[in-house]
């Protein structure tokens, strides 16, 4: 079956893969022949065979396509984190190991020196001292006594005198307990 491609020297750049690969296809094929030329006339019987028709002319070879590569898409936006998992069990504790063997005691050692020489001996402290008091002395003669003088004459009481001197009470509280003042005509005694 014969196929047709379109020969371009232009084609559109979303086409170009499209045309190879149909290309292909048909080379892959072996479908892909020259024209078949015209049949030759019949010779006569017994006459040679007549000339072979001409070969048809192979088609032109499609442009290359298929290299051109789009530009890459612009990143998605990243997801939302998803909710942390919760925490695991505590896992059970391990067995304790059997103790070590107890070292061996060590020698107990003769660590204190031998005792240093006797310092000297202090001599002796002295007899305390008496510090006795004296003998008090005699007391001295005692003189004779001056005669008495006589009594002397009591005088006479003098007359009584008068007090001319006028009380004024003060006229504000003094704030001494007992002290009278004047308050506002009314003889007052102050509270302190």
């Amino acid at each position: 079956m014969a196929r047709t491609i379109t020969v371009s020297e232009n084609y559109d750049d979303n086409a170009q893969s499209a045309t190879l690969k149909d290309i292909v296809d048909a080379v892959n094929a072996a479908t892909v022949t020259g024209v078949t030329g015209p049949t030759g006339p019949g010779g006569a019987l017994g006459a040679q065979t007549g000339p072979t028709g001409p070969a048809g002319t192979t088609g032109p070879t499609g442009p290359i396509g298929g290299l051109t590569r789009g530009a890459a898409g612009a990143t998605g936006a990243q997801g939302p984190t998803g909710p942390t998992g919760r925490q695991g069990s505590v896992g059970a504790a391990g067995a304790t190991g059997p103790t070590g063997p107890t070292g061996p005691i060590a020698a107990t050692g003769a660590n204190t020196g031998p005792p240093g020489p006797a310092g000297p001996i202090r001599a002796a402290a002295g007899p305390t001292g008496t510090n006795m008091t004296g003998p008090t002395g005699r007391a001295g003669a005692q003189g004779p006594r001056g005669a008495l003088g006589a009594s002397s004459v009591t005088g006479g009481t003098g007359p009584t005198g008068k007090s001319r001197s006028i009380f004024v009470p003060p006229s504000s509280d003094p704030h001494v307990a007992g002290q009278v003042w004047n308050n506002g005509g009314t003889l007052t005694i102050s509270t302190g």
